[in-house]
């Protein structure tokens, strides 16, 4: 059976909602790996670059430094790689959450890790992408890489298992093992490049609200899977998170790294702190693993 690769960029706007967008692309390893060669073939190309951020493209920087390019030349190069990507006719799909809304409502209640829109949003990604896999004629495994983004992999790592139980058997099935997190600058993962260029104009069309001519072309005429997280979502991810009378211990950044060592230490021994129903302790069918996880620290803390 054929493996499957999602490979996942992001871009966020800094402007109205401030709305984070992760984007990228589903193809066969096989494909990926004659793709990467096309594109590093690209690249070398005259005029060479290392890699391709779309940023850096938009604004003469970088490998783009206006010292060396001009739009005209900017144009052509950012073209030809826009060729190859439609040329291997990837699935493209985005997902996307308002920003603004998370910092002000669900970050301040929520423990670090949770505080951070990438981790839940990579979770929203792979239940877009096997879902949409499970459901197609054919089916593969799936391995997911994200574009390095620090502390996430770790946090996504602790979580993973439970957060993945909400989806369908078929769709869990299908996930071949944990996401990883990689840079786009390698050359193995040129794939997120690609997954970068179609994230930024995505974000950008959403921010200025005027059409760009490149986007048409780098979304899959096939499918391409769109999934944003209501704002009633996050609202009511809010309130719960409000619940957990034990978030205040885990809310800086050295309470979230102790408490991950501690989760550790405990999974190296054999002990799983979110399952642990202790004398007197009770929690209900369906109590997420955060919030036993919390209510474990708080207890072993005796505070709060």
């Amino acid at each position: 059976m054929n493996l499957l690769q999602a490979f996942t960029d992001d871009s966020k706007a800094q402007a109205g909602d401030k709305r984070l967008f992760l984007a990228g692309y589903l193809h066969r390893a096989d494909v990926w790996a004659s793709f990467s060669k096309d594109w590093h073939q690209e690249l070398k190309a005259w005029p060479a670059i290392e890699y391709l951020k779309a940023s850096e493209a938009h604004n003469l920087s970088g490998q783009f430094h206006y010292s060396r390019w001009d739009e005209k030349l900017r144009d052509a190069k950012v073209a030809r790689l826009a060729a190859i990507i439609s040329h291997y006719k990837p699935i493209s799909y985005e997902v996307s959450a308002n920003g603004q809304l998370f910092e002000d409502e669900l970050k301040p209640v929520s423990p670090y890790g949770f505080g951070r829109l990438h981790f839940t949003m990579c979770f929203t990604v792979v239940s877009t992408v096997s879902r949409y896999v499970a459901e197609s004629p054919v089916r593969a495994p799936i391995r997911f890489v994200f574009d390095e983004q620090q502390g996430v992999d770790v946090d996504v790592e602790m979580f993973f298992s439970e957060m993945i139980k909400s989806l369908p058997a078929e769709a869990q099935n299908l996930i071949d093992g944990l996401p990883a997190f990689k840079s786009d600058k390698e050359l193995q993962y040129a794939p997120l490049q690609a997954a970068d260029f179609l994230a930024w104009h995505l974000r950008r069309e959403h921010e200025t609200g005027e059409k760009l001519a490149r986007t048409i072309g780098l979304i899959s005429h096939d499918a391409h899977l769109v999934q944003q997280i209501p704002d009633e979502m996050l609202r009511s991810w809010a309130c719960h998170h409000a619940t957990l009378s034990g978030v205040p211990l885990l809310q800086s950044k050295q309470q979230w790294k102790d408490f991950k060592t501690m989760m550790k230490t405990l999974a190296d021994a054999g002990i799983a702190p979110s399952k642990i129903n202790g004398a007197g302790i009770y929690y209900p069918e369906g109590t997420s693993a955060l919030a036993r996880a919390i209510d474990w620290v708080r207890r072993r803390f005796g505070r709060a």
